[in-house]
């Protein structure tokens, strides 16, 4: 029921010859590689929790909130500033404050 085909391996053609300890190996190894991924998958869930809480930022999610506003407005506003800059001659220097990154 067996070939050998290839001399360091062998193949079987029907699943019911392989041998026990094989097949019973190759479920321990996948059920160790679930394991594994389930411990890794937990410790980063559980560091990503445990981050904001050590290093984070303590603001109110009302204060994150007004925080997250202003600087969408200033995105906006700067946004509207280059599609104008890039609408018109780009040598203004209008136009070339609005192509210049903003200094901070």
């Amino acid at each position: 029921m067996s070939k050998q085909q290839y001399p360091p391996f062998t193949l079987y053609e029907v699943e019911s010859v392989i041998p026990g300890y094989q097949r019973a190996s190759v479920w321990g190894l996948a059920a160790l590689a679930i394991l594994l991924c389930g411990l890794i998958a937990g410790g980063l869930l559980g560091a990503a929790r445990i981050l904001p809480l050590a290093g984070g930022s303590t603001l109110p999610n009302t204060a994150l909130l007004t925080r997250q506003d202003a600087i969408n407005q200033h995105l906006r506003e700067r946004i509207t500033g280059l599609e104008q800059a890039l609408g018109g001659d780009v040598c203004t220097p209008a136009a070339r404050q609005a192509l210049l990154p903003d200094r901070r």
